[in-house]
């Protein structure tokens, strides 16, 4: 598009440094560049002190801690080239003002001395200066962040197998402790039992609640933590409890299963295929087959209008 007469070329700098700017501002922010492949593999900081909990047991751990140290110090040069190239743009805007002002002194001196020279192209220099800062910033932070991208690929089985026994352990520890609880819960229950005994001695306490379920049963800390007036019993808890230390060390998304080689084999229930796909056919024998032997005892009619769409090409 041909650019207007009237966009002279002070102007058209000027619209070029904004756009630049805001390009600027974007990559600085949480000191990411703007390529989206090396933001990808920039860690929030609260998953890495996640991660950097696990002791440091190999080298290729210990490696990947020296490549996000860094990365830290890289985005704090790139952080400081930022705030330099801030302050300097600000000066620039400033200049002419502070040009005016030293000149309208001079003349109220009586133009003595020598005339105040412009800074105007001095904070110029300064500017373009802070800028070549701020980029070779960036090019050294988009260097650290491959550099990382680079060993996790290398490294990623293996650094997979680290974590995944890490958190068996944990599970492991977990249930330990859950299976304790019983016990513990035992001793509490004879504790109480003795101080009901004390109180009321020699009647018979009186009896309350329901000592198997959670929270004697009272219907206000059950409703409070669980949001359910239903009486839930303890062992059940136990049960949960259990199932969550499991879950947690075992289930994962369909992504993460397929990079640990546990995943399901795909279907048309998790993703898209053609009829013709041989998975897709043999998915459609097995439904139509388990869709038989549901209709024993369900209402063929509505079954086979359920199941149509399960039939295998011919």
């Amino acid at each position: 598009m041909p650019r207007a007469p009237w966009l002279s070329g002070a102007v058209s700098n000027k619209l070029a440094t904004d756009a630049r700017r805001e390009r600027l501002q974007v990559r600085g922010l949480e000191g990411l560049p703007v390529n989206q492949e090396r933001a990808r593999v920039e860690q929030a900081e609260g998953e890495r002190s996640l991660r950097s909990s696990r002791p440091p047991n190999s080298r290729r751990w210990r490696q990947l801690a020296k490549h996000d140290d860094a990365i830290d110090k890289a985005a704090q040069r790139h952080a400081d080239a930022l705030q330099a190239l801030q302050q300097a743009e600000q000066q620039l805007q400033a200049a002419p003002t502070e040009d005016a002002r030293t000149l309208a002194d001079w003349l109220a001196r009586g133009e003595r001395g020598e005339r105040p020279a412009s800074s105007l192209y001095e904070r110029e220099r300064e500017r373009d200066a802070a800028r070549l800062l701020v980029d070779a910033a960036t090019l050294e932070l988009d260097s650290a962040l491959e550099q990382r991208h680079q060993h996790i690929d290398k490294h990623r089985p293996r650094m997979l197998e680290d974590a995944q026994q890490d958190a068996r352990q944990a599970s492991e520890r977990l249930l330990a402790h859950a299976r304790q609880l019983p016990e513990l819960r035992a001793q509490l229950l004879e504790a109480r039992r003795t101080l009901e005994w004390a109180a009321t001695y020699p009647e018979h306490a009186p009896t309350f609640g329901f000592p198997t379920s959670l929270a004697l049963g009272l219907r206000q800390p059950v409703q409070e933590a669980f949001g359910t007036s239903a009486r839930i019993e303890y062992d059940a808890l136990l049960n949960v409890l259990e199932a969550d230390a499991t879950a947690l060390a075992t289930r994962y998304s369909p992504e993460i299963e397929r990079k640990l080689g546990a995943a399901p084999p795909a279907t048309p229930a998790s993703e898209a295929m053609w009829s013709s796909d041989p998975r897709a056919q043999e998915w459609g024998k097995l439904e139509l087959e388990r869709a038989r032997r549901l209709g024993e005892w369900q209402d063929p009619n509505q079954l086979a209008a359920d199941v149509r769409d399960l039939r295998p090409d011919p």
